[in-house]
């Protein structure tokens, strides 16, 4: 290695400027190069080399934009080498994350309608089970009791039947060589015997109602009526009370009474109408006597549909029922009749065993009726207590063989009847459930007889029965289960807000942070910041691979800066330094080492002063082609002490706020602040071939942006019209890199800064003053008309006397050439002649015009 190459790498570090200068550690590190740079004059060979290097950059840039890939920007190109395209682009997991959520949402939704119509289904069927069971065991209770009244009142009846028979049949007076008693026949404690009867029958009333014949024998039981009424248990039938008038003081001694077509009550004739049989069948014993007492002495005979039941009594010697009848008793409508049962005046025995008198003599067996047993009833009797409380609504309509249609509504052990004819719901008749009344065995006795009077209950269960177990619940089922999922969807869909607004916060915390990052380091740097911290944790493996690679990579980049350092030292000039192609390559290699982070080391290769444990090299390296830019705020000191912190403040973040946009506008990169002074680079962390001229040209747009601002602040009232801003700019080498710790900062080194910041300090308000290096670099650009060479030599601490320009914006000069596809495609001959050529005419401009300038005599000329 070369002495001027170990100047430029092995730099020191310098102690704090003095007063007046920046506070940036610079390199000691300079070379003949940057001493040269000053000179008044350039030689003929140098401006040759620099005007052959520029038209070679446009040749080759010309064929490398001309591939079938766009040419980049240097901001592009940039990224792409420090951030290269993941097949997992952010976008694209956006849209697997959100095809993802609505694929889980319409899960949900799927699984919802699937269980709950599932949920509907069972519960519904379930019901409708539950239903149909529940009625067909109603059906069943129904049947069975309405079926059992009727026996009870068959068997009571019955049973009183036989007490009478039992008492005074034929047999038993011919046993006791007594004469037939019938029809004067009258019970002793008739309501004793009765109570218990009717009260197992469920009736309302039981009579003892014997056969008369009117021209036979009416006048002799009428007779025997009138001695035994006191055995009736009523005295008002045997003396009425004083204020009783007629009918109501009507007695037994009466005789036996009908009603007229005007119910008025009259001495019946002894027949009936209509009828086959000429009997009387009067009321005489009945319970309870306290109700019915007008009762007794009454022809049932006389009344049509008790006259229909005892005429089939009478013909076929069977129990019948009356129709249906309204009881005088019964204010309301409430269907009744009465069941009216033989009594005969023998017992039929068998032939084998038969009956003897009191001398020995057999007893002829023969039967006959001679009176009956009634029993009134009401039919919703036959209806209560039937069913359990939790069965409502059951509907029951009774019919009757002529014609009679009511309807009755069962719930649980209450009964009401809901009116005349069948009062059911048409939707239920599929439920329709019939009971047939019988009897005891009337059938069997007479075989099917139509003339009869028979009753049929039928069934059907009604809306409110249903209710009762086809409920809602099945919906309520069904929207709680859509709830649940609905409510699981929502807690998804809130726990995946949750996650995206924390994703998102973190994002822009992310982004805050990234932001702060990226104005505080460049993004190569910060790649190679980020790797470094991500290598720490690595296995070993890793880590001798990382080894490898990167000292692989530094061996490249101490070759490339070697070569590039000796073209410097060949050309001496930045010029040459610009255009050089291994100085591009160098430049690509360190991004390519920054994008990979191959910067991690052995834990031995670590400095001792190192005490945080951190096994990464540092992060650091040269770049030789910058520009540095310091720019002040002329009269600020004295303007400061004068304003609030807010005005000052207000001031300083409007105006740097400009800056920033501007250099992010212009690719330059906003080293920081101090104090007022700003602080802006180009050619780092990116090489930029034309970094002078874009920092030349962001400090144009800045002083425009400094009488803008001071223009409002002072409209505001701030008084900053009489502020201004200076300008200074210097080109060359800097050694940049982050200087990590528990505050890691980005930092220049090199006596680059140095000088930059000797021409801010040197320059004056309104004005930007350039180095003489960077002036020739703004030259090599082409835009020479920029620069105006400051009158005399400056003095600069620490530099001597140094010749600087003045750099103002002008219009740029129309010039015929050639377009970079033109070069491109010319051949290498004639390429070669252009070269010569614009070297020649690019020596002779320069060479006049710096004669021009100068003034150069006769003799300096030759």
């Amino acid at each position: 290695m070369s002495s001027e190459e170990k100047k430029l790498h092995n730099t020191t570090t310098a102690s704090a400027m003095e007063d007046g200068d920046v506070q940036i550690i610079s390199s000691a590190s300079s070379t003949s190069e940057t001493n040269n740079s000053s000179n008044k004059s350039t030689s003929r060979e140098s401006i040759s080399t620099s005007s052959t290097g520029i038209l070679r950059m446009r040749r080759k840039s010309s064929r490398a934009s001309s591939g079938d890939h766009p040419p980049m920007s240097n901001a592009e190109s940039g990224r792409s080498a420090s951030s290269p395209v993941d097949d997992d682009h952010p976008e694209k997991q956006n849209r697997k994350v959100c095809m993802l959520r609505g694929a889980m949402i319409v899960t949900l939704l799927t699984a919802t309608v699937a269980v709950a119509t599932l949920v509907y289904l069972y519960v519904t069927r379930d019901e409708e089970r539950n239903f149909q069971t529940q009625y067909q065991d109603s059906v069943s209770k129904v049947a069975e009791a309405f079926q059992y009244g009727i026996d009870t009142k068959h068997d009571a009846a019955s049973t009183f039947s036989a007490i009478y028979t039992s008492i005074y049949g034929n047999i038993v007076q011919e046993v006791e060589n007594q004469k037939p008693v019938w029809p004067n026949a009258t019970l002793p404690f008739f309501a004793e015997k009765a109570k218990d009867l009717l009260k197992i029958s469920n009736g309302r009333a039981l009579s003892f109602n014997p056969i008369i014949t009117q021209d036979v024998n009416r006048l002799e039981w009428e007779a025997h009526a009138t001695e035994s009424a006191w055995l009736l248990g009523d005295k008002s039938l045997i003396v009425p009370p004083p204020d009783f008038t007629w009918p109501n003081n009507r007695t037994v001694s009466f005789g036996i009474y009908s009603r007229d077509a005007d119910r008025n009550v009259v001495y019946d004739p002894g027949f009936a109408p209509g009828s086959i049989h000429t009997v009387l069948v009067p009321v005489w014993q009945i319970h309870p006597i306290k109700t019915n007492e007008k009762a007794v002495m009454f022809n049932l005979h006389s009344e049509k549909n008790r006259q229909r039941a005892l005429d089939d009594m009478l013909e076929y010697e069977v129990p019948t029922l009356t129709a249906i009848l309204q009881l005088v008793q019964d204010s309301e409508t409430r269907p009744s009749s009465i069941l009216f049962f033989p009594v005969f005046d023998n017992f039929e025995t068998p032939e084998d065993f038969p009956v003897f008198d009191n001398v020995g003599m057999p007893i002829v067996n023969g039967t006959n009726v001679v009176g009956s047993i009634s029993i009134v009833f009401s039919w919703d009797t036959l209806l209560q207590r039937i069913l359990p409380n939790y069965i409502k609504g059951m509907i029951c309509v009774l019919q009757s063989s002529t014609g009679q249609v009511y309807s009755y509504s069962v719930s649980g052990n209450d009964v009401t009847f809901l009116g005349e004819g069948d009062k059911h719901d048409p939707k239920y008749d599929k439920y329709k459930e019939v009971v047939q009344a019988t009897l005891g065995n009337t059938a069997e006795q007479i075989g099917q007889v139509d003339y009869l009077i028979t009753y049929t209950l039928v069934m059907y269960p009604s809306q409110t029965f249903e209710n009762e177990y086809v409920t809602n619940r099945a919906g309520i089922y069904t929207a709680g289960v859509v709830l649940i999922f609905l409510c699981t969807s929502a807690l998804f869909l809130l726990y995946d807000y949750l996650v995206e607004d924390r994703q998102q916060k973190t994002a822009r915390f992310a982004r805050q942070s990234a932001n702060i990052v990226d104005a505080m380091f460049p993004a190569g740097f910060r790649e190679r910041l980020y790797k470094s911290h991500q290598n720490n944790n690595n296995n070993s493996g890793s880590k001798a691979n990382s080894r490898r690679s990167s000292d692989n990579d530094e061996a490249t980049i101490k070759a490339s800066n070697r070569t590039n350092g000796e073209n410097r030292s060949r050309s001496q000039s930045p010029s040459r330094r610009r255009s050089s192609t291994m100085g591009r390559k160098i430049v690509t290699l360190q991004i390519d080492k920054f994008m990979k982070g191959t910067r991690s080391a052995p834990k031995d290769h670590i400095p001792t002063n190192y005490s945080n444990g951190d096994d990464d090299k540092p992060i650091a390296d040269l770049f030789l082609d910058t520009s540095i830019m310091f720019a002040d705020i002329v009269g600020f000191t004295k303007w400061s002490t004068e304003r609030s912190p807010n005005e000052v403040f207000t001031l300083l973040e409007r105006l740097f706020w400009e800056f920033d946009e501007l250099a992010a506008q212009h690719n330059v990169f906003k080293l920081g602040t101090i104090g007022d002074c700003y602080i802006a680079v180009t050619g780092i962390p990116n090489p930029i071939e034309d970094h002078a001229s874009l920092l030349t040209q962001f400090s144009f747009a800045a002083r425009e942006k400094v009488r803008e601002v001071c223009a409002q602040l002072d409209a505001e009232g701030l008084d900053t019209l009489k502020l201004d801003m200076r300008f200074g700019i210097h080109s060359g080498a800097i050694t940049a890199g982050i200087l990590r710790g528990t505050k890691s900062r980005f930092e220049l080194f090199g006596d680059t800064i140095n000088t930059a910041s000797r021409m801010e300090s040197t320059s004056v308000g309104g004005k930007i003053q350039v180095s003489a290096e960077t002036a020739e670099l703004i030259k090599l650009d082409r835009r020479g008309k920029w620069l105006v060479k400051r009158d005399g030599m400056i003095t600069a601490k620490g530099k001597g006397e140094l010749q600087t320009y003045w750099a103002e914006p002008n219009p740029v000069g129309s010039r015929v050439s050639f377009s970079d596809e033109a070069i491109d495609h010319l051949p290498d001959d004639d390429f070669n002649k252009l070269e010569s050529q614009e070297s020649d005419r690019y020596y002779q401009h320069e060479y006049d015009k710096q004669e021009e300038k100068e003034g150069l005599s006769a003799d300096e000329k030759v």
